[in-house]
């Protein structure tokens, strides 16, 4: 049997560059070695550097498997950078993933759809944070600020009053160069619901509670403490099914492909969407890995997935 070209994606200019290294071992540790042709290629730090683009070029492969995180990885632009090539690959397409990675427009698309979200206040880089005091009172503190297009939980922070906040947004544009958004603190119970789109519809593969030390999930908890990430849920069967249906939901909305996390906080049976994720970890610690387990090895679910898009390009 002819053995599959895949690409596997890696590194890139972000600030989850690392996390992108240990998901992309994982991966390649699962995948197995008598289906694929696999060849591992690293996006550089430096942004300029295009020659990772002749290497995908000369390779060749029938399908590319991304283990990026972030930044150019993520929202959009690489996934576009294949569409132009005409190379099949995994997971979510242009316009969902730049949606997604932008969490104020998801928020916004989200809404419309009446699909709940929490509350909150989006502040551009350039607008004067003091202009939008009164805003931020009205949600009531604390409160919880983040970078728009930031993931793994990296630069978010929980205020407690507006010096806080206009610290932690000046954080935001300073280190990141990013927009911020403010949230209402929801003190709740987060889980993740793993979606996978197969030939036959979407499924969810489970629903996991997120066991965080500390008021965030952050990256500390989702990548360095040796507690457990997450484990399988134990609310109530109504309300597992209530996050499953929303998660569908948000999957479709947003027009996700392949399989991903959508993120949510529960509170007193109330339930509030975050956000999803097109591209979510796949290092040994990370949610998927474990949400796969329930029903087969990482490789398996890796197989179907490049199973998946195979047969819709043939």
């Amino acid at each position: 049997m002819e053995k599959l070209k895949l690409a596997v994606l890696m590194g890139g200019s972000s600030v989850e560059r690392a996390v992108s290294f240990k998901s992309a071992e994982n991966m390649l540790n699962a995948l197995d070695k008598n289906k694929y042709d696999i060849k591992a290629i690293e996006l550089p730090l430096d942004k300029a550097n295009t020659e990772w683009v002749q290497k995908l070029i000369d390779f060749r492969p029938q399908m590319v498997l991304s283990a990026l995180h972030g930044g150019k990885g993520e929202n959009g632009a690489v996934q576009g950078l294949l569409r132009c090539l005409d190379i099949p690959y995994v997971g979510s397409k242009m316009f969902s993933s730049a949606v997604c990675m932008n969490k104020q427009a998801a928020k916004e698309l989200m809404d419309y759809h009446h699909i709940p979200v929490v509350s909150g206040v989006y502040i551009p880089r350039e607008d004067d944070i003091n202009a939008y005091e009164q805003k931020l009172a009205l949600l009531e503190y604390p409160l919880i600020v983040k970078p728009n297009r930031g993931g793994s939980s990296i630069g978010i922070s929980i205020v407690n009053d507006f010096a806080e906040t206009k610290a932690a947004i000046e954080n935001i544009r300073e280190k990141y160069d990013d927009n911020a958004v403010i949230e209402r603190y929801i003190d709740g119970r987060e889980v993740t619901c793993a979606v996978l789109q197969t030939k036959d519809g979407l499924k969810v593969l489970s629903v996991l509670d997120i066991n965080k030390p500390s008021g965030i999930f952050d990256y500390e908890a989702k990548y360095v403490t040796k507690q457990n990430a997450a484990s399988f849920t134990t609310l109530p069967d109504y309300m597992r099914m209530m996050i499953e249906d929303i998660a569908l939901k948000t999957f479709k909305v947003l027009k996700c492909s392949g399989y991903g996390c959508v993120d949510m906080i529960v509170q007193n049976e109330q339930i509030y969407v975050i956000e999803v994720n097109t591209l979510p970890g796949m290092t040994e610690r990370s949610l998927i890995p474990l949400a796969a387990g329930e029903s087969g090895t990482l490789g398996e679910f890796l197989d179907t997935l490049i199973n998946f898009e195979v047969e819709r390009h043939t």
